[in-house]
Formats: structure tokens, C-alpha cells, sequence
């Protein structure tokens, strides 16, 4: 029993690829969001405004103040969210295509660095009390030319799909996506803690340290899937059979840069998400990644989700229509409270809504299981584009929604974003019934220009 309990372990131990890269990365930027918006506040307040420190230590104390504050931060905040939401959608339009040919080690590398420069940025800018927050833009811009974080899910997601079979792929994805979003509390908690006693500096110092040792990790311990720098072939066996890569003897510097910056891989990857395919197939693809962009939100399926793939075989459809409908759950829970009666119903929100993260999961890796082994970093990178543009799509929806409806029903937006999920079941449920027979696995592409 131990040696069969060890061998496992040490089977698993072997399997781990990106996935401490994954919880890492989770733990920090979560930790981030904690310090990078006290530290533009503090800035603005004190710097911006000209406000002295007491005031700015304690702006509730101070109502005309703080609303002052309030107002230049929203206006900073928006434009550095434009740099935030724009410059990484064209990053992994870019990257992805780039990365089926060159493989996914340089673009997680371009990632991780990007985040280093960011929580090194923060931490100099925080350090010199007296740089304005402008210089904050241009932090942020070096985080946004790295891919932020949908930067780093599209290729990690697209490695994981590279070096697993499709039976585990579904599991494999689930447990490093669950791995990030764990991260999230682990983060938070560790973050607050060093605040309250060794303040801004030393958190931050210890973020970027953490980053440094994702960026040693991957260089060290990662293996390059597929391309010209590939050592040995990690394809998973069943999978596609990849188109030939460059030899490395004949790739340069010079070379790589170009294919970087070609429209053409653009084109490329939208059109791995419009071409026309066997039976059905471009019909469920586009559900794929329209129903992804409409369901954003994550969370627990550590556990259920790989339980659900491998012990009870479910389909990626299945999972998709449970996460939806756990989501419109916890909804329908919130959207239901209208006063101290009902608040129990917000502790039932969470336990409906805990296999939500499901549909997310089955998302990234049914879409990477119905198009070819070279189409893989294209369509993770369509999916992850349009997914970077949806804060900006929900904000303009969802702010006017609430502003007319406040003061009636400002429950409203709840049953909004429900009545979405159910568009997202409805769809995946058509397509479980009529498309149950097509093999998703063999489904070849062919171009719409060639046909």
C-alpha cells in the first residue's frame, strides 16, 4: 500500500508541468491588486492633489477631500485600463499564431517578465514618494506588452494542450486553472499580513522575488512542447500531427521578429475560429468562444471538476451547461435579496455557484479539442482577446442597467447576467442533442478559401 501510495505521488510529481507557475502567478496578482491601488490613491492624494499625509492616511475623516480623491482616481484608473484591456489583446493575437510555430516557452517568458518589470515598477514607484502617478502609466504599460494575464492563461493553456492527450485534458487544464484562482485568497491573506507589518515596500519586494522564481522555473524546469527549440517532442500521443517547425540552425533573431509582427497571423487566427469544418464543428467552436466572452467570472472546481471528467465522464458540453446553470444560481440567490429577511440567501449564493468555474474550464479545452494540433495557440489566443475586451463590454452594459434601475430594482443586473447564462445553456443544450455524434477529436479544418 505505501509503495503503491508512493509511486503515485511520484507520478504525479512528474506530471506537474506549469502548474506552479499557475498558483504562483495567482497568488501574486492577486496580492498586486491589493497594492497597486493604494499605492495610486496615496499618489494622487498626496502628489496630484497636494494633500498632506494626515489627510491622506485618513480621507474618510475628510468628506470634500476624499471626493476630490475619488474623482481623479476614476479618471486615472480609466485610461490605465484602456492600456490594460487593449495592448494584451494584441499581444495574444499576435502570439498565439507566433507560438504555434515557435513554441510557448518565449511567450511565458515575455509574460512572467513583464509581471517582474510590473511589481519592480510599483515597488520604485511607491519607494520615490515624490513621482507622479502618471508614471504609473508607463508601468502599467510594460505589464500590458507582456500579455498580462491573459497573456499568461492562453499560453499556459495552450502548453497544457500541446503535451496532453484529449481523455486528460479537460482535468489537467481544470487543475491549473483551479490552481491560479487559488492563489487569488492565498495571495490576499499573505499580502494583507506582510502590509500590516512590514508596509508597502517589503510586499511588493516580495512579489517581484516571487516572480523571479517563476521566471527561473519555467527556464530551468519547463520544456519546450513543439518548435525549433523543442529537445525532445512532448506531442501527446492521439493528438494531431503538428506541421513541420523551422530547424533552429535556420531560425535568427531577425526572422522570429518579423513573424511576430505579420498581420497575417492575426488573419490566421480569426480565421481558425470562422473557417469552415466538418459537419457542425465551426458552429460549436463560435459557441465556444462567444458563450466564453459572455461567462467571465471563476471559481471553485479544484476538486468537483476533475472528479466530474474522470470518474463520472462527463462531456465538456455537460460541464459547460452545469457551470452556466450553478452560475445562474447564485444569481437568482442574490438577485433575490431585497432585505434583512432574505439575507440568508447570500450564504446560499456561494455553495450554488461552486461548480461555476466548470464551464470555464470546458471552454479552453473543448476549443482546443475540435481544431488541429497547429490551430491550438491561434484559437487560445481569439479566445483570450475577446475575453481581455469584456470589462470594457460589461462596464458600458451593466453601468446603465443599474443607474436607471437603483432606485426601483437595483437588484436588475443580477437577473441580467443570469438571463445571459441562460442563452449559454440553452445554446450548449441544442448543440448536446443535434451534435452528440460528431467526433470533436477528428474533426479536420479546411479553409474557406480553398473549398
Amino acid at each position: 500500500m505505501p509503495v503503491g501510495i508512493g509511486s503515485a505521488v511520484l507520478g504525479a510529481l512528474r506530471a506537474v508541468s506549469v502548474e506552479p507557475v499557475m498558483l504562483v502567478d495567482g497568488a501574486c496578482n492577486q496580492a498586486m491588486l491589493l497594492f497597486i491601488e493604494n499605492v495610486q490613491m496615496n499618489k494622487i492624494c498626496s502628489v496630484s492633489l497636494g494633500f498632506p499625509d494626515q489627510v491622506c492616511n485618513n480621507l474618510s475623516a475628510h468628506e470634500e477631500r476624499n471626493v476630490l480623491v475619488q474623482r481623479e482616481f476614476s479618471v486615472f484608473t480609466f485610461y490605465n485600463s484602456i492600456i490594460m484591456s487593449v495592448i494584451p489583446l494584441i499581444f495574444v493575437l499576435f502570439m498565439g499564431a507566433w507560438s504555434d510555430i515557435y513554441g510557448r516557452k518565449i511567450p511565458l517568458l515575455i509574460t512572467l517578465t513583464a509581471h517582474v518589470l510590473h511589481a519592480g515598477g510599483y515597488l520604485l514607484s511607491n519607494w520615490q514618494t515624490s513621482w507622479p502617478v502618471e508614471v504609473i502609466y508607463f508601468v502599467t504599460l510594460l505589464e500590458a506588452l507582456g500579455g498580462a494575464n491573459v497573456g499568461l492563461l492562453s499560453t499556459t493553456i495552450s502548453y497544457i494542450s500541446d503535451i496532453c492527450p484529449e481523455k486528460t485534458r479537460t482535468s489537467r487544464v481544470s487543475t491549473a486553472n483551479s490552481l491560479w484562482y487559488l492563489g487569488g485568497p492565498v495571495g490576499t491573506l499573505v499580502g494583507a499580513l506582510v502590509i500590516k507589518y512590514g508596509g508597502y515596500n517589503l510586499a511588493l519586494l516580495l512579489v517581484l522575488l516571487a516572480y523571479l522564481s517563476a521566471v527561473l522555473y519555467v527556464v530551468f524546469v519547463i520544456k519546450e512542447s513543439h518548435g525549433p527549440f523543442a529537445k525532445t517532442a512532448l506531442q501527446a500521443h492521439g493528438s494531431a500531427k503538428q506541421e513541420p517547425s523551422p530547424d533552429s540552425k535556420e531560425v535568427s533573431k531577425l526572422r522570429m521578429a518579423s513573424d511576430f509582427f505579420n498581420w497575417r497571423r492575426v488573419v490566421e487566427s480569426f480565421k481558425t475560429a470562422f473557417r469552415q469544418r466538418e459537419g457542425n464543428t465551426r458552429i460549436v467552436l463560435l459557441a465556444i468562444v462567444f458563450s466564453n466572452m459572455i461567462r467571465r467570472a471563476a471559481r471553485g472546481s479544484l476538486l468537483l471538476v476533475p472528479v466530474l471528467t474522470n470518474s463520472l465522464a462527463t462531456t465538456d458540453v455537460l460541464l459547460i451547461i452545469m457551470g452556466s446553470t450553478s452560475l445562474i444560481g447564485e444569481y437568482i440567490c442574490y438577485g433575490l435579496v431585497s432585505g434583512v429577511s432574505q439575507m440568508f440567501l447570500m450564504w446560499l449564493g456561494p455553495p450554488a455557484g461552486i461548480i461555476s468555474n466548470a464551464s470555464v474550464i470546458a471552454f479552453r479545452s473543448m476549443s482546443t479539442k475540435i481544431v488541429s494540433k497547429e490551430e491550438k495557440g491561434r484559437i487560445s489566443a481569439v479566445m483570450a482577446a475577446m475575453n481581455g475586451l469584456m470589462p470594457m463590454v460589461a462596464y458600458a452594459a451593466y453601468s446603465p442597467i443599474y443607474y436607471v434601475t437603483v432606485e426601483t430594482f437595483p437588484a436588475t443586473q443580477f437577473f441580467f447576467g443570469a438571463s445571459l447564462n441562460l442563452c449559454v445553456v440553452a445554446m450548449f443544450t441544442i448543440i448536446h442533442f443535434t451534435y452528440s455524434s460528431v467526433s470533436m477529436g477528428s474533426c479536420k479544418s479546411k479553409d474557406l478559401e480553398s473549398g
